[in-house]
């Protein structure tokens, strides 16, 4: 049941007591965006749900440490991103022995549909390294300043506009059958 006026730290506050309303509350008013970012990252859907999922369940355990009950979407946040590195990084490990995939050089049709066009998408956001693919999701899906997006991926605000900038100039070049 909603509570007229209830802003998101009473949520937090709740969840913090133990409130299983105060949980379904943040889980709604979070899991979308939180799981576009974790699809923009990791360019696929289930891995996107498992990590979203995963970021929940570190968010129960982790909730009596947030200190200002107002920064549960920065918070939250920053737990998915770990999650997204952890990620990767275990899928570095288990790819290293693999040979690298053959580039697909099949020439492109002349009127791409919609779906080929986003396969292309995601292929191409799949291929950015991890570096430039943190700096673009969180271009296209947070409302971020620069030095905010910087500080939470450990480097300055100007870095993480170069990274964006590389990283939409990469995809353009792998896009460009397409546009």
């Amino acid at each position: 049941m909603e509570q007229p006026g209830c802003d998101e730290a009473q949520w937090v506050l709740a969840a913090k007591r133990g409130s299983e309303e105060g949980w379904r509350h943040l889980v709604a008013a979070h899991e979308d965006w939180l799981m576009r970012l974790a699809w923009r990252l990791t360019g696929r859907r289930g891995v996107a749900e498992e990590l979203v999922q995963e970021t929940f369940v570190e968010a129960v355990d982790g909730i009596r440490r947030l200190r200002d009950n107002g920064a549960f979407r920065a918070w939250i946040r920053t737990i998915l991103m770990r999650a997204v590195q952890r990620y990767w990084r275990r899928k570095r490990t288990k790819l290293s022995s693999l040979p690298p995939d053959l580039p697909d050089t099949r020439p492109p049709a002349q009127t791409a549909s919609l779906l080929e066009l986003q396969d292309a998408i995601d292929r191409a956001i799949a291929n950015l390294s991890p570096l430039y693919r943190e700096a673009l999701a969180l271009a296209m899906e947070t409302d971020l300043t620069s030095a905010e997006a910087g500080k939470l991926l450990g480097c300055s605000a100007e870095a993480y506009r170069v990274r964006v900038h590389k990283a939409r100039k990469i995809l353009r070049e792998a896009l460009k059958d397409y546009l």
